[in-house]
């Protein structure tokens, strides 16, 4: 089995932290993005 590719691991935190702040509705994108931007300073700072 392969890697989770970056887009997955976007995709599952962010659903994460969607469900854990209570489903709000039209905020995706804002998840998204915070997660994105989470990635890449681990990725830098590593």
């Amino acid at each position: 089995m392969s890697d989770p590719t970056i887009e997955e691991k976007i995709r599952v935190r962010a659903y994460e932290l969607w469900q854990q702040d209570g489903c709000l509705e039209g905020c995706a994108d804002e998840y998204w993005h915070m997660v994105s931007n989470e990635l890449k300073l681990v990725r830098i700072c590593h």
